[in-house]
């Protein structure tokens, strides 16, 4: 299964193996397990497929910028990640208030749930290999 990730994650996903491999994808396995939990709770589907849905359009936004920053100056860099993940959150939630107000509470709160529990947890992995990178950068100069 080919999974898209940033260039620095592909990086530290290529050399640090499977734990790697795991942080790397654990925000869309957080998604796929909260699933089975929505169900199990007799949530909507649809809850599950918006959540689902705005969670890897936000990844997809998240990749692109990484992508995109990875010529920049490090401040410039810094600055267009920092505003892009700012800005897809506040869309994310903005667009689910307006769902739930306007068509429903319940799909909106399961949706919100859902991209919380995958958005939380991708970011995690992403700071586990941050984290992971930048040890071995130093094990590198020591």
């Amino acid at each position: 299964m080919s999974v898209a990730m940033s260039p620095a994650l592909e990086q530290n996903a290529r050399t640090g193996g499977p734990t790697a491999f795991v942080f790397s994808t654990i925000g869309l396995l957080a998604m796929l397990l909260a699933l089975p939990v929505v169900l199990l709770l007799g949530g909507p589907i649809e809850g599950w497929l918006l959540g689902a849905g705005l969670w890897i359009v936000n990844w997809m936004g998240q990749l692109y910028t990484g992508r995109m920053s990875l010529g920049l100056k490090p401040t410039a860099a810094v600055g267009v990640t920092g505003v892009s993940f700012i800005a897809r959150a506040w869309i994310v939630a903005i667009v689910l208030f307006v769902f739930a107000l306007q068509v429903s509470e319940t799909i909106g709160l399961t949706a919100a749930g859902v991209f919380l529990a995958a958005f939380t947890f991708d970011l995690l992995g992403r700071s586990v290999l941050h984290a992971m990178g930048q040890r071995d950068e130093e094990e590198l100069t020591e």
